[in-house]
């Protein structure tokens, strides 16, 4: 069995489609930047950009603010507020009625991308939080039911039809001057799957992603996240070498930076969280899969 659903499922999915990063802002900040209402906040690029500038750290902007907007151009209708998004309830109950396209065609996403736009003119750096392909899923279809599909001869292409996904938004953000992207799948640990189940379908599905998304956004960093790492490490999947920048640096931000700038070919990099960048750390894990 791979998953004791039920309960447990929801428990699951509800702490995936929690609040995002900008549960850090405080009441008065967001009085303060003239925001009302949750739509504002999340369909107005130049309310997205102010937000951005708030939360950045060592010079670098992270996007979005919440794990549903590729979701949402899918399908999914996430409940907005001022702390974040949440997709409550999944738009489909099986998976043949899962699209084909993902539109990047919606007030949430324009809005994102003129933030992003902002961002390149102000001469910061971004980074652009990827959702792998398990949790994607799992925000369209009942969990139950997605893992149903995956042990059947359909489950390869579903992955397949997902990575297309990911890679469609992955690039359109690129466009929109992303350097780094984040790529995390929290459904996906080895934890919650099993080493079975990791090994046979998370696994050669987040290989061919992180080609992809390497060979299709050539000079970009992929940041893998420290869960997804540590899941691809207990099962001897993956090789982490430190790496030190040659300049004396300080927080985590900082040594990000001089990767970015030390490899202009792109490489992946991770075992960390995006979230940390100001943290004191003045090294990163190289990842080799």
């Amino acid at each position: 069995m791979i998953l004791d659903m039920g309960k447990r499922e929801w428990n699951i999915w509800n702490d995936l489609y929690a609040v995002g990063t900008i549960a850090q802002l405080k009441p008065e900040m967001v009085e303060k930047m003239g925001i009302h209402s949750p739509e504002e906040l999340h369909c107005s690029g130049e309310k997205v950009w102010q937000v951005a500038q708030v939360l950045q750290k060592s010079g670098w902007v992270t996007l979005p603010f919440c794990n549903t907007l590729c979701s949402e151009g899918l399908g999914a209708r996430p409940s907005l507020s001022l702390e974040g998004a949440r997709v409550r309830e999944q738009p489909y109950q099986c998976i043949d009625k899962l699209p084909e396209q993902l539109s990047l065609n919606f007030p949430r996403m324009e809005a994102m991308q003129q933030a992003m736009d902002q961002c390149g003119e102000a001469g910061l750096g971004m980074i652009y939080n990827v959702e792998g392909p398990f949790t994607i899923l799992s925000s369209l279809v009942p969990m139950s039911r997605m893992f149903a599909a995956l042990r059947k001869t359909q489950g390869e292409a579903l992955l397949l039809r997902a990575e297309d996904w990911i890679c469609q938004y992955s690039h359109m953000a690129v466009e929109h001057g992303a350097q780094v992207l984040s790529f995390s799948d929290p459904v996906a640990t080895v934890d919650i799957l099993g080493t079975r189940v990791f090994e046979k379908s998370f696994l050669p599905s987040c290989r061919r992603l992180v080609e992809r998304l390497c060979r299709e956004n050539p000079g970009v960093v992929l940041h893998l996240c420290g869960k997804l790492t540590q899941s691809l490490l207990d099962t001897q999947h993956a090789l982490v070498t430190r790496w030190v920048p040659e300049r004396a640096v300080e927080t985590y931000g900082e040594t990000l930076w001089e990767f970015s700038r030390a490899h202009p070919q792109g490489g992946i990099v991770g075992h960390f969280c995006v979230n940390m960048l100001s943290a004191k750390r003045n090294w990163l894990y190289e990842i080799q899969l």
